[in-house]
């Protein structure tokens, strides 16, 4: 199904990359569905270093809208009430330099989901443009890290060692940043 969709994407050229931002946008909106899927049909359609920054548009984008209309829903149904959480708290009191790289150190944590940092920060008084200047930074990363193993996946044959390599890599890290729960 990723080869018919990567070449009705082509097939449609500009629109189609701009269809695939859209759609790429609407999954991080949504918070649900991981977007490696449409990375992997964007690496397919238009090959590593376009397809990855079709991504990262359509991730962009996506935060974006999320956090705003996260920000928006809050206020509507907080009417003006401040959430008084210690966390939020210390997080306003910071400069926006400091609320950057909070924000910054959150996108490029591994297995912390995208609608967790866009609820997160909705929650908080950083503002839009920090907001989205941390995410298109922070979300490099995770955009190539992506690529790579959508591109050695369509690949295999020639990258299976190093995509074996990236996945251990990954569960190596996952184990060792994972919540430890403790016995009581």
């Amino acid at each position: 199904m990723s080869e018919e969709l990567a070449r009705w994407l082509t097939d449609w050229g500009i629109w189609g990359a701009l269809f695939s931002i859209l759609l790429n946008g609407l999954i991080n909106v949504l918070g649900i569905v991981p977007s490696v899927l449409v990375t992997g049909t964007n690496v397919l359609a238009w090959g590593p270093l376009w397809g990855g920054g079709i991504s990262w548009a359509g991730e962009l984008l996506g935060a974006g809208i999320a956090f705003w209309l996260y920000r928006k829903g809050i206020r509507r149904v907080r009417k003006g009430r401040e959430i008084s959480w210690k966390w939020i708290k210390r997080f306003n009191d910071h400069r926006s330099g400091r609320q950057f790289f909070a924000l910054l150190a959150a996108r490029m944590t591994p297995f912390i989901p995208s609608a967790a940092v866009n609820l997160a920060g909705a929650l908080t008084k950083v503002s839009l443009s920090v907001f989205l200047t941390a995410t298109a930074v922070g979300k490099i990363p995770s955009i190539a890290l992506e690529v790579l193993v959508s591109y050695d996946l369509i690949h295999i044959q020639e990258n299976v060692f190093r995509l074996l390599s990236v996945l251990l890599l990954i569960t190596a890290v996952w184990l060792v940043t994972r919540p430890r729960r403790t016995r009581t």
